[in-house]
């Protein structure tokens, strides 16, 4: 079994290096170096710190969840936890690794796993949500003049997931259905983990101020990331007029979903390839749209480089 595993990861890193390589040498190797020679410090610097103030508004959402839910942890405990949780995202071969990693700690307190699991998994709906709405709000704005094909398939999918979140999140006659579905299964307590899980998400949805007060901080997480994109795109020398700032904020979220499928190493070399697929589309460069996305991922690596010096520190030090 640990033999399958191994090599269902080597697999996974010969996909996102296969890919990375196929793109580099698609493209012309003289415009990728002009772009990087000529390439925006100052730019890329802000493009730092708005994906570290993303993260850090990404704490402070996880930590009302928590609180509201009868945790016990203090505000620094948390922000240090969402770090680590943000470089294991990046380092470990799924992007969800950081979030066992949170559950664990979080447990390893005293704490219900099944609750943690219940709130981190409310978290990660918050963000999917937030994606979505930014998503269909652009749409509709560019509907009537812009240029991306198969704009309204986006706008189907986008009002799917939008809907399909709201009634997980808020539907009680869904949510008892499934507690009671999910209560027959009897193998391994999976019915008995389950409706903990339900009873959890159940409890938050009565707390409306506060849903409504995680949900403006989603969007606030969610606008910051994609701004993220549009820095690192303006740090090359991507010209931003008309309506290709608005292009970023239905792309992105699109780029999300095609990471969930788990055929490579945290969506590198995936996340490249379908970000050319969809700029090129409306008029950018294949250089360009390989680099936006690739230095984008290395911004994101670089701000959770924080989460690795904490783990590493707790550990050395006991703290």
């Amino acid at each position: 079994m640990r033999a399958k595993k191994i090599l269902l990861q080597l697999l996974k890193v010969t996909i996102s290096v296969g890919l990375i390589i196929f793109l580099v040498w698609k493209a012309s190797p003289g415009k990728l170096s002009s772009y990087l020679r000529d390439i925006d410090p100052f730019l890329l610097t802000t493009a730092l710190l708005v994906f570290s103030l993303s993260s850090f508004l990404g704490a402070v959402q996880w930590f009302i969840l928590l609180r509201k839910s009868d945790f016990k942890l203090t505000f620094p405990k948390v922000l240090k936890l969402y770090f680590v949780g943000l470089f294991f995202n990046n380092f470990l071969p799924a992007n969800v690794g950081g979030d066992a990693f949170k559950i664990f700690d979080i447990a390893k307190m005293g704490n219900d796993p099944y609750k943690v699991f219940a709130i981190t998994l409310l978290d990660r709906i918050f963000g999917i949500f937030g994606l979505c709405i930014l998503a269909l709000i652009s749409s509709f704005i560019i509907l009537p003049g812009g240029n991306i094909n198969n704009l309204w398939v986006y706008i189907l999918l986008f009002a799917v997931v939008v809907g399909g979140s709201l009634i997980v999140v808020l539907n009680m006659r869904l949510a008892k259905f499934l507690r009671r579905t999910f209560a027959r299964i009897t193998l391994w307590n999976i019915g008995k983990k389950l409706d903990v899980i339900f009873s959890q998400l159940g409890g938050l949805r009565n707390l409306k101020p506060v849903m409504m007060k995680v949900a403006f901080l989603t969007l606030s997480v969610q606008f910051l990331r994609i701004l993220t994109h549009i820095i690192v795109g303006r740090s090359i020398g991507m010209e931003m007029s008309g309506w290709m700032p608005l292009y970023f904020f239905i792309f992105i979220p699109l780029l999300g979903m095609i990471m969930i499928l788990p055929i490579s190493i945290n969506g590198l070399g995936i996340r490249e390839g379908a970000g050319v697929l969809l700029f090129t589309g409306v008029g950018v460069p294949a250089e360009q749209a390989l680099l936006i996305e690739f230095l984008t991922y290395l911004v994101m690596v670089t701000v959770s480089l924080v989460g690795g010096f904490l783990f590493l520190r707790r550990h050395i030090h006991g703290g």
